[in-house]
């Protein structure tokens, strides 16, 4: 899943960290920045996947560089936003297993409020902004700045979260059909983690040994769910 440093980055938000590959979030922010879907979310819901087409093509050497120094005989990545951006790179993916996880929109939309909390600013600015060059990051002022004095601080509005939340699970539904998947639902892996584990075993035809499967165990807490 990535370098131990970098599973724990994102400890302002969550004090367990938030366990992604940094190498995967800057390939997916920088793609999403290019695109010009950040830091104005709203332009999220456009569909117009000329613009993220052109983008992956420009950045195509670099994105499968990426994934050849990660491969391993059993490895992978997460990203809550990665579905605006895996569509268009999931070709250079060698044999993939994608696992959804579901969470509720309600859950999900309060955890966005509290990343755009006041006090939460600076140190997701210093995070968010260790992806971008410095001429990228005045770039990204300019365009919250932008945004902000159209549509108002629309990251601190439930609803508006709660509608990219469902937006995202409807791209997550169209870009799955066809694929290998596995859907796991949030709440039971907290409740029933033994099963959901040997659901997940079963899913990627792996055989873990028992010292394994009692370190994935002890990886699921409640904790999960409160950011």
């Amino acid at each position: 899943m990535g370098k131990e440093e970098d599973l724990r980055v994102g400890n302002h938000l969550n004090k367990y960290g938030c366990y992604e590959n940094q190498d995967f979030i800057a390939l997916s922010e920088n793609m999403l920045f290019n695109a010009k879907k950040m830091p104005d979310h709203s332009r999220r819901f456009d569909e117009d996947d000329e613009i993220m087409e052109h983008v992956v093509k420009k950045i195509g050497d670099k994105i499968k560089k990426v994934i050849k120094e990660s491969e391993r005989e059993l490895w992978g990545f997460k990203n809550p936003t990665i579905i605006y951006t895996l569509p268009y790179f999931h070709q250079y993916l060698t044999n993939p297993y994608y696992i959804r996880l579901n969470r509720d929109l309600d859950s999900i939309a309060r955890s966005f409020l509290k990343t755009a909390r006041p006090r939460n600013w600076l140190p997701e600015i210093r995070h968010e902004f260790s992806y971008f060059t410095v001429y990228d990051r005045i770039k990204i002022i300019f365009r919250f700045l932008k945004a902000y004095m159209k549509k108002g601080n629309i990251l601190r509005n439930y609803d508006f979260q709660k509608k990219i939340a469902e937006d995202g699970y409807k791209r997550i539904d169209r870009f799955l059909k066809g694929k290998r998947h596995l859907t796991i639902d949030l709440e039971d892996l907290l409740h029933n983690s033994q099963k959901m584990i040997q659901e997940i075993i079963a899913f990627l035809e792996i055989s873990p040994k028992p010292g394994q499967i009692q370190d994935a165990l002890g990886f699921i807490h409640q904790g999960l769910i409160s950011f």
